[in-house]
């Protein structure tokens, strides 16, 4: 496709050859002749010289003092450039159907639109909704359902009374239904508490690589429409996420918590239990909240503060750090003696001392039979 077009599809503004060919995408470093790149941050503006591709999807402010490039500028790069992606989607081969080498089982529903690859064993009572895709060895429990237009890649786990909504893409090797961490102390050691609830994903979420959502005690664990979850994420047992919020990989979140709307969660970031986390946070990545948390608030550190108030400790620390290595380096120049040395001459010192008294006393003079030597001289 002709750049003109492409600049039409997003709404962008072109600087340069509108008649140039586009035929892919590619990184600002590594794009080819032919491909469309992203310069979103002025750091990647060092590559603008060397990059091979054809034209560069930019900002307004980034575009100025480029030359010789072809530009689509445009309100937000980002969004724009996931545009072009999507354009430019390379097709991949899909089998239609069930496969003679899944197991369905007679009382399970599955819609004729669905595709269901070999390897995927689909329990009774299940329900597999329109356009669903089910890739292999996926295991699909007793009375879960699954709605319209899912993918559910290879080794994923969703175990029985689990449901899907419309629209949710669950990622190779996640666990949807695993047992909550439920243990009670007893005199004999740990006794398991069943956890009979169940887990509920609302509509066009996603869910990363090995995540593990834990089904609640009771009730339902709750994930709601619009959330993502990045890779290696746990989800403890009745936790409940809510609408449009964003969890960055290997994040914990502990059970009974109940986290608001629109809030975004770093990488490693972790929540202790029974806690609420109101809407549109934000939690710094390797965070460790360990208390409620009011909306519209930003924090970071271990245990996690409000981000202002961990700055100036870090500050702080900082600050005391530097004036102790100061300390330290003015007080390795001032002349001095070690202290093995100083004992060493105060011992020496000493001996001396006591042996030129000796040599003027007699030797009983210091001690209590000073009087026993006067006698014996007599």
């Amino acid at each position: 496709m002709k750049l003109s077009e492409l600049a039409t599809r997003i709404s962008a503004k072109i600087i340069g050859d509108s008649s140039v060919e586009i035929e892919g995408v590619g990184s600002i470093e590594k794009a080819k002749e032919g491909e469309v790149t992203l310069l979103a941050k002025e750091r990647y503006r060092k590559f603008i010289e060397t990059t091979k591709a054809s034209a560069i999807i930019t900002s307004e402010k980034l575009s100025a003092g480029i030359l010789n490039k072809n530009l689509l500028v445009v309100e937000d790069p980002y969004l724009a450039f996931a545009d072009v992606i999507e354009m430019f989607i390379p097709h991949n081969y899909l089998p239609s159907g069930i496969s003679e080498k899944a197991f369905v089982s007679k009382e399970a529903f599955v819609h004729s639109g669905a595709t269901i690859m070999a390897g995927a064993y689909v329990e009774k009572g299940a329900y597999i909704g329109k356009n669903t895709i089910v890739y292999p060895n996926v295991y699909i429990g007793y009375l879960s359902k699954i709605g319209d237009n899912c993918i559910i890649y290879p080794n994923v786990v969703i175990r029985e009374r689990c449901v899907i909504g419309n629209n949710v893409i669950i990622h190779p090797g996640a666990v949807i239904g695993s047992d909550g961490f439920g243990f009670i102390l007893g005199k004999d050691g740990y006794r398991k508490v069943s956890q009979i609830g169940g887990v509920l994903i609302e509509e066009n979420v996603e869910i990363g690589a090995n995540c593990t959502i834990d089904r609640a005690t009771v009730g339902d664990t709750i994930i709601k429409s619009g959330t993502k979850l990045d890779n290696l994420i746990q989800i403890g047992h009745n936790v409940e996420i809510g609408e449009n919020t964003i969890i960055a990989g290997q994040s914990g979140i502990a059970g009974s918590t109940r986290i608001g709307s629109w809030v975004q969660i770093g990488g490693q970031a972790g929540i202790a239990g029974h806690l609420t986390i109101g809407d549109k946070v934000r939690i710094g990545g390797k965070a460790g909240v360990i208390s409620d948390v009011q909306p519209e608030k930003e924090m970071a550190g271990y245990p996690a503060v409000e981000r202002w108030e961990w700055l100036k400790m870090y500050g702080i620390l900082k600050n005391m750090l530097s004036r102790r290595k100061e300390s330290a380096v003015t007080r390795e120049e001032r002349p001095h003696t070690h202290k093995k040395e100083f004992r060493h001459n105060n011992h020496r010192n000493f001996h001396e001392k006591r042996d030129e008294q000796n040599k003027k006393s007699d030797g009983f003079s210091n001690r209590p039979f000073a009087d026993i030597n006067k006698t014996f001289n007599k």
